[in-house]
């Protein structure tokens, strides 16, 4: 029998997350109204510590990571909010190696939720205010941010950065951030603070048009990707990253994919700034960093005999990467596929890039209430002419195909970040980390 104060944690941390997924019912509101209020009320607690703001379309979560583990090479006090999570929501605050306990979760949440307006307050806004007070808690040396959606109006967008970042931009979440590159860079660009150095790897002309005119007019110094800094790739997995004032020779990566090189790239050319900003990163912790990056979801082999990789693609552009990664790694190999899209992603390009790639395909609605049901997903597959089924779960979908599987096929499972968790956990793999602060 559990001792009766564990039994009662449990308990209090069950409601808690019960509670914080209630607020889903509001959707996505987008405003720094509500939020603003809320933490003025807590005592602004994002301004009681240093940070790096992460931004963009393709890459954020994997440079977010990479910044991170850095930093925490380097010997400093780092923390790390990020979403979604993908099997335990503790999952999206992180300090150095360790999870938000659950004492520290529910301890937040109640101070938040005697402050929080109760007919309004979205999902991401409270967690976010959870979050940061919990960060402020801890007093790290630097905490890394990585925006929920967008960027202008995101609730992360309270802090005040020491650096901000912005990833290559594509087309998404089009119904909140408006139609078009250049639409979607103008939310991203919000991030963007006056005098506040800015690295970025936004590659499309009408993206980088719009993300140098915002740093202009906010005379923020800008770092590009390609031209201030570079990554060169020098065999599978090793890079020489080079600025003006910094090269690193033989530079290894473990997560697969050239992709990753530019993210990389990017996280690095983040530590160079924070550098000249006084904090202590030595190289040696820049490579220990950039090794020890692992990323859970981004062309994860997560099952051996047969193959199981899952990939939370879920932009034309990332899908794109998802399809050479795929193609580099198992090279004349027609997948089985499981695929799983939101509502609110552009699906369509999407199956166009990925389902010529298989050889048959079951469709599933990934977790959330943004979900492309798996049965109206697979009537778009049919098109191609692929065999394609529609499972009632992630789960069931993953048994299908590993039961119809030789020890010689390949699964892919993609098209959501919301698909990793329940893949993961047909597989075996549970949490990534866990151990709790």
């Amino acid at each position: 029998m559990q001792p009766a104060s564990l039994t009662s944690l449990d308990e209090a941390y069950e409601q808690t997350i019960s509670f914080l997924y209630s607020l889903e019912r509001f959707g996505i509101l987008l405003g720094l109204d509500n939020i603003t209020r809320l933490l003025e009320q807590l005592g602004n607690p994002q301004t009681s510590f240093p940070s790096v703001h992460v931004a963009g379309s393709n890459g954020k979560g994997s440079t977010s990571a990479f910044v991170f583990e850095m930093l925490t090479a380097a010997g400093m006090k780092s923390a790390l909010y990020t979403s979604p999570h993908l099997n335990d929501f503790r999952e999206r605050v992180r300090l150095n190696d360790a999870l938000i306990s659950k004492e520290a979760l529910v301890a937040s949440t109640e101070k938040v939720r005697k402050l929080y307006n109760p007919v309004r307050t979205t999902f991401f806004e409270f967690t976010t205010a959870m979050a940061f007070d919990f960060i402020a808690q801890t007093k790290p040396d630097l905490a890394v941010i990585e925006v929920g959606l967008g960027g202008r109006l995101d609730a992360t967008n309270t802090i005040a950065p020491a650096v901000t970042i912005i990833t290559d931009i594509s087309r998404e979440h089009e119904d909140y951030l408006g139609v078009g590159i250049a639409a979607i860079a103008r939310e991203k660009a919000g991030i963007i603070k006056p005098a506040v150095p800015l690295i970025t790897g936004a590659s499309r002309a009408a993206a980088r048009e719009v993300i140098l005119a915002k740093a202009a007019e906010a005379s923020a110094p800008v770092w590009e990707f390609g031209r201030e800094f570079r990554g060169t790739k020098k065999a599978p997995g090793r890079f020489t990253y080079r600025s003006g004032t910094l090269t690193l020779e033989d530079l290894i990566l473990s997560m697969p994919g050239s992709h990753q090189i530019k993210n990389a790239s990017l996280a690095v050319a983040v530590v160079e700034q924070l550098r000249r900003q006084g904090f202590s990163i030595p190289e040696p912790a820049i490579r220990e960093g950039l090794w020890r990056t692992r990323f859970p979801g981004r062309f994860e082999l997560v099952k051996r005999h047969p193959d199981v990789v899952i990939d939370g693609a879920h932009t034309p552009e990332g899908m794109r990467m998802l399809k050479s990664t795929f193609r580099q790694a198992y090279p004349g190999i027609k997948p089985l596929m499981l695929l799983g899209m939101l509502r609110d992603k552009n699906y369509e390009a999407l199956l166009n890039i990925i389902v010529p790639l298989a050889r048959e395909v079951v469709c599933v609605a990934p977790q959330g209430d943004r979900a492309l049901d798996g049965e109206e997903l697979s009537r778009l597959v049919t098109k191609f002419g692929v065999p394609v089924a529609a499972a009632p779960s992630i789960a069931d979908g993953m048994h299908l195909l590993l039961n119809k599987a030789s020890a010689q096929d390949v699964i892919l499972a993609a098209g959501s970040l919301y698909m990793i968790g329940p893949v993961r956990r047909v597989c075996g793999l549970e949490d990534e980390w866990q151990s709790a602060v």
